[in-house]
C-alpha cells in the first residue's frame, strides 16, 4: 500500500505527516512548487519526491496517486498525520477486505490554532482509494472519490488528525480574502451544475449552518471556540451564495474579458482548510 502527500510550502508539518506514513510500503511526495523547505524533508523522508505545477484539487491528487506503484493508495494532505488507531486498523486490512472495496472513508479530527473542534467531527473523507477502481469527479475545491457503486464503499474506525501542530495563525482560518479566492470556484462550478441564488438561500442558509455547528453538533460546549467556529460556518454558507448570486448576475451579461469566470479547479495552489458545507 503507497501514501501520496500532495503539498506546497508545507515546512510546518510535512515532516509529522512524513514520520506518521512510515507503516506504508511506499511514501510519494508531490510538490507543486514550494519555496520553503519542504522539497528537503521530502527528499529526507520520502521514498520518492515529485515537483509537477499545480493542476487543480481533483487532478492533482490523480497525478499523485498514478505516481505511486500500489494500487491501493491513501491519500494524505502535507497537515495531516495518521492517528496509531488508523495505523493499527489499515495494517490489520486483508486481501478480502480489499478486494470488497473501491474506497474506504475515514474521519479527520480537525484542529483550529491548537485546538479540536468538536463541531466538525467526525469530517468524513474518501482518502483510501483502489486507483483503478475509484472515481474521481471534478470539484472546485476540497476533492473527492467515489466507488464504483455504493456497496464497494467501506468505512474504517481510525482518523487523521488535520493541522494538529500546525502554526497556522488566525489568518489562515478567517482571512476574508482568503475565503474570496475559494468560493468563487465553487460558486461558479454550483452555477455550471443548474444551481441558483435565491433570496431564501441569502436569508436562512446561514442561520441554518450556524444552528448546525452551535447547537445540532453541540458547539455550544466549547465556549467561545465552539461560537467562533459557527460563525465561521454562517459565514461561509453566507459568502459562497453572494458568490452564487454574484456569478448568476454575470451570466446575465456576459463576461468582460477571459479572467472574469473563475474555471472550477484552477486555483493557485491547494487549500488547506477543512471543508465544512
Amino acid at each position: 500500500m503507497s501514501v501520496v502527500i500532495c503539498c506546497a510550502n508545507a515546512a510546518d508539518t510535512l515532516e509529522r505527516a512524513c514520520r506518521s506514513a512510515k507503516w506504508a510500503d511506499e511514501l510519494v511526495v508531490v510538490d507543486s512548487g514550494s519555496n520553503d523547505a519542504t522539497g528537503q524533508i521530502a527528499q529526507d523522508l520520502a521514498d520518492r519526491y515529485v515537483q509537477e505545477p499545480w493542476r487543480g484539487y481533483t487532478q492533482q491528487k490523480k497525478f499523485g496517486a498514478q505516481q505511486c506503484s500500489h494500487d491501493w493508495v491513501f491519500v494524505l494532505d502535507g497537515d495531516e498525520a495518521f492517528s496509531p488507531q488508523l495505523v493499527e486498523q489499515l495494517r490489520g486490512l486483508t486481501d478480502a477486505d480489499l478486494d470488497r472495496r473501491d474506497v474506504f472513508m475515514v474521519r479527520r479530527r480537525n484542529y483550529v490554532m491548537g485546538r479540536a473542534v468538536r463541531a466538525w467531527w467526525p469530517d468524513w473523507q474518501s482518502r483510501l482509494i483502489h486507483r483503478g477502481r475509484c472515481i474521481w469527479p471534478e470539484e472546485a475545491l476540497h476533492e473527492t472519490r467515489l466507488p464504483s457503486h455504493p456497496s464497494r464503499q467501506g468505512r474504517l474506525n481510525g482518523w487523521i488528525e488535520h493541522k494538529e501542530h500546525s502554526q497556522a495563525g488566525f489568518n489562515d482560518y478567517f482571512s476574508g480574502r482568503r475565503l474570496d479566492e475559494r468560493l468563487i470556484m465553487v460558486a461558479q462550478q454550483m452555477h455550471d451544475r443548474g444551481k441558483r441564488c435565491k433570496w431564501t438561500d441569502l436569508v436562512f442558509r446561514p442561520w441554518l449552518a450556524f444552528l448546525k455547528f452551535y447547537v445540532v453538533k453541540r458547539g455550544f460546549l466549547e465556549g467561545v471556540f465552539g461560537l467562533l467556529m459557527a460563525q465561521k460556518a454562517a459565514v461561509s454558507t453566507q459568502l459562497k451564495y453572494a458568490a452564487l448570486w454574484a456569478v448568476q448576475q454575470q451570466s446575465c451579461v456576459g463576461p468582460t474579458s477571459d479572467t472574469d469566470r473563475v474555471a472550477p479547479g484552477q486555483a493557485a495552489q491547494p487549500s488547506t482548510e477543512p471543508s465544512k458545507k
